[in-house]
């Protein structure tokens, strides 16, 4: 079996096919680049805490409301 020029051998044994093209433009690499760190400092946040944690600040906020955000009773009784 003959090589054409530019083909490897090996490419063909391990079956790996070459990297596509990338076609975006500038502003979409930097907008992606972006996502990915926003996205990574998201993570961030959300894992610094426990639910254990979670749970008490839920409750210190829902304590400082004022009673106008309590459920009315409704009906006899």
């Amino acid at each position: 079996m003959e090589l054409a020029a530019g083909e490897n051998e090996g490419d063909e044994a391990s079956g790996s096919k070459p990297k596509p093209k990338d076609n975006r433009t500038e502003a979409e690499k930097r907008y992606d680049e972006q996502a990915e760190r926003t996205q990574a400092r998201l993570i961030e946040k959300m894992a610094s805490k426990s639910h254990k944690d979670k749970v008490r600040d839920f409750n210190e906020y829902l304590s400082k409301l004022s009673e106008h955000h309590d459920i009315p009773k409704v009906g006899p009784g």
